[in-house]
């Protein structure tokens, strides 16, 4: 064995026993351990971002249909025959293709083992899951998840009656396995891989990073003694390392190792995120699996150079005095004049934004703005506190106060210390600025949306008619549960004189508005507060405005009508029109079971759902949006709050240590809550206000 060898593995042992012996080790210890999870997690998320994003992408190209036709071809050379229908699951988006194989040996898509049968439907299992029964056809089965975006998506293929969907109402398909994944499912709902990324990294990798720099220079007062004495006899940069190297190694490995299950159960099972409720498919973890090793192994190793990094360092020939105060900070100074840059980009983001719009550039741009602001911040305000530090100085030697001098010494002289010290308040009160401003700029649309699903729940439901599905409004009608009325809703643009928009007619200026029809039996509409035409005077129909005591009536408007006609007939479905189902006595319908008769008697396309739902179901999935941003800065927040304990915690530790002597002459204790004051509350309190 060499001798470099032989010293080496020495340097090693010597920098895990001095780890180990130092007064405040067990807290560094904590740190590097935490900081280690954290780092390897924030990693460890940004390799599944990647593959979730790249292979939900790549599984939805595969099931794209492909409709262009082969030169020569013409639509009854098409053997696939495709139209999408998008419903709702309990307030979650599930889109339905309905598929009529022309040729029996026409391409399945992936996850698809044979085509269903005429009334039948293959269903995703979390679709299944929702007890959506016989809604879209017989239950023939399930989706495999390569034919699906995501584990948790509603997606299904159903097949109608025979003679039930036509090329003249379908899109012509060839096969499936586009080079593009089209919105369909899932993928019409998520957002860009950018934004979630410019979410991600600034809400965790933020501080992730702080609390790395915050362990790696925890207690390092003692460490940049020993540091200066090697380098004073003669020690090289490798023996540096190999000694800052030895002290952290054990914890380190032991924040891998306690990371590593996480890892394995994400490579073997389908693993649900908390709050969020995603579930991360495995089979998209595994196609990233050496990814993942990679980012595992990378947390320790990037925290283990960034030890190395921040020591301080006195090399040979260097003096070995203490540095003067004026001195220090290089980094800090450097640090501090980079933050009016970032604050420049970040005050410039908004003017960018309604500008040029939410492009990825205006987007990264303000990322780097933003993560800039809080990264640099704390160096500034450390070198104001540390300039501040010369008058706390003066002031206890002018009254001679010791816990007051001593403190005013410390701010001066440890701008470092004072950075670390606030960047816990700064970044935390930023991220939760963010978890508290973001979602409330989206709560009223949320709330509106549940207010109307608490005033009218399914005592209202709308029915939109496909295209040549006016015949089968009668079959519906029939099906109808005891108790509840129909009418038909008719919208149409008319010329109108003193209201609504202003275009160009014939004869100059006239005004546009919208001209609203509802026909249906006496019940029916005076079920919705509305007086039955013929009943009294014998005219067959009516303009009246809508009355103030008809809040289903006025829910099913638009804000823009003065009147509605009122037209006492028959129910018919007419090209355009809205079926309107509802009860008098406010009772709710059977969603479920009209769903799937509208679809059996009206064919594809049939849509069902309640008063309002867009709004309620948009709302439903901004709110599952948004609790990433809360999921997210909890934990970033909890990061930062956990790394700023430990730091005080250390600073209290050494403040201890070092001014016990002083307590002894001054004869009492009050000399710890001085200077803990001046050190500790004092700039916390000042980076609090700062960044207010």
């Amino acid at each position: 064995m060499s001798a470099g060898s032989s010293l080496g593995k020495q340097l090693l042992r010597i920098g895990r026993a001095a780890g180990r012996g130092s007064a405040d080790g067990r807290i560094r210890f904590v740190a590097l351990v935490a900081a280690t999870v954290a780092l390897a997690v924030t990693l460890l998320s940004v390799v599944a971002t990647l593959a979730t994003y790249e292979q939900r992408a790549e599984r939805g190209a595969a099931r794209t249909p492909v409709l262009q036709l082969r030169e020569g071809q013409t639509a009854r050379d098409a053997p696939l025959l495709l139209q999408q229908y998008l419903d709702d699951v309990g307030d979650r988006q599930a889109e339905i293709v309905f598929v009529e194989p022309v040729d029996p040996r026409a391409p399945l898509p992936p996850g698809v083992e044979r085509w269903p049968a005429p009334g039948e439907a293959l269903l995703s299992p979390a679709l299944a899951a929702d007890g959506v029964g016989d809604r879209y056809g017989r239950d023939a089965g399930r989706i495999g998840p390569e034919g699906l975006a995501g584990p948790e998506e509603r997606f299904a293929y159903a097949r109608p009656d025979a003679g039930r969907l036509t090329a003249e109402h379908a899109l012509l398909a060839t096969g499936f396995g586009a080079e593009d994944a089209a919105g369909m499912g899932d993928l019409s709902t998520v957002r860009p891989l950018w934004v979630f990324l410019s979410m991600l990294i600034p809400m965790l990798g933020l501080p992730a990073a702080l609390f790395a720099v915050v362990a790696a220079r925890l207690g390092a007062a003692g460490r940049d003694r020993r540091t200066a004495l090697l380098a004073a006899l003669g020690g090289s940069r490798r023996q540096l390392t190999l000694l800052s190297v030895g002290e952290a190694a054990p914890a380190l490995l032991m924040g891998t190792a306690l990371t590593l299950p996480l890892l394995g159960w994400a490579l073997a099972s389908d693993l649900r995120i908390p709050w969020v409720g995603y579930v991360l498919a495995a089979g998209d973890m595994r196609a990233y699996a050496w990814q993942s090793v990679g980012a595992l192994l990378a947390a320790p190793v990037l925290l283990a150079a960034l030890v190395v990094l921040m020591h301080q360092r006195s090399g040979p020939g260097r003096s070995t005095r203490p540095r003067e105060a004026g001195k220090r900070g290089g980094l800090v100074k450097f640090a501090a004049g980079l933050c009016p840059v970032f604050l420049g980009i970040l005050s410039w983001s908004p003017t960018a934004f309604a500008t040029y719009g939410a492009s990825p550039f205006v987007v990264l741009v303000s990322l780097l703005g933003t993560v800039g602001a809080l990264a640099t911040l704390p160096a500034a305000i450390a070198l104001l506190l540390s300039a501040a530090g010369r008058a706390v100085t003066a002031l206890g030697r002018a009254r001679g106060y010791a816990g007051t001098l001593l403190a005013g010494r410390w701010i001066q002289g440890r701008p470092g210390s004072l950075s670390r010290l606030v960047a816990g308040v700064v970044v935390a009160v930023g991220l939760l600025s963010v978890v508290q401003v973001y979602p409330s700029m989206h709560s009223v649309s949320v709330q509106g949306a549940l207010e109307l699903r608490e005033r009218f729940g399914h005592s209202v439901l709308t029915v939109q008619l496909p295209r040549g599905a006016e015949e089968g409004t009668p079959a519906l009608l029939r099906r109808l549960p005891p108790g509840a009325e129909a009418v038909v809703l008719d919208s149409t643009l008319g010329l109108a004189n003193g209201r609504g928009e202003v275009r160009e007619g014939p004869d100059g200026p006239q005004a546009v508005r919208q001209a609203v029809t509802v026909r249906g039996g006496c019940r029916a509409l005076e079920g919705l507060g509305l007086d039955c035409p013929g009943a009294p005077s014998g005219k067959g129909s009516q303009d009246v405005p809508p009355p103030e005591d008809a809040p289903a009536l006025r829910a099913l408007l638009p804000g823009s009508v003065g009147e509605v006609g009122v037209v006492r007939g028959p129910v018919e479905g007419r090209r355009g029109a809205v079926l309107v189902l509802y009860s008098p006595a406010g009772e709710d319908l059977p969603l479920g079971p009209l769903k799937r008769d509208a679809l059996a008697a009206l064919g594809p396309g049939a849509l069902v759902e309640g008063v309002g739902q867009s709004w309620v179901g948009g709302a439903a999935l901004l709110s599952a949006q948004l609790r990433w941003v809360t999921l997210l800065g909890t934990v970033g927040v909890a990061l930062v709050a956990f790394a700023a304990a430990l730091n005080s915690l250390a600073e209290v530790t050494r403040f201890a240590r070092t001014i016990a002597p002083v307590a002894v002459v001054s004869g009492g204790r009050r000399v710890y809550a001085t200077v803990a004051a001046w050190t500790l509350a004092a700039p916390l309190c000042a980076a609090a206000a700062r960044h207010d």
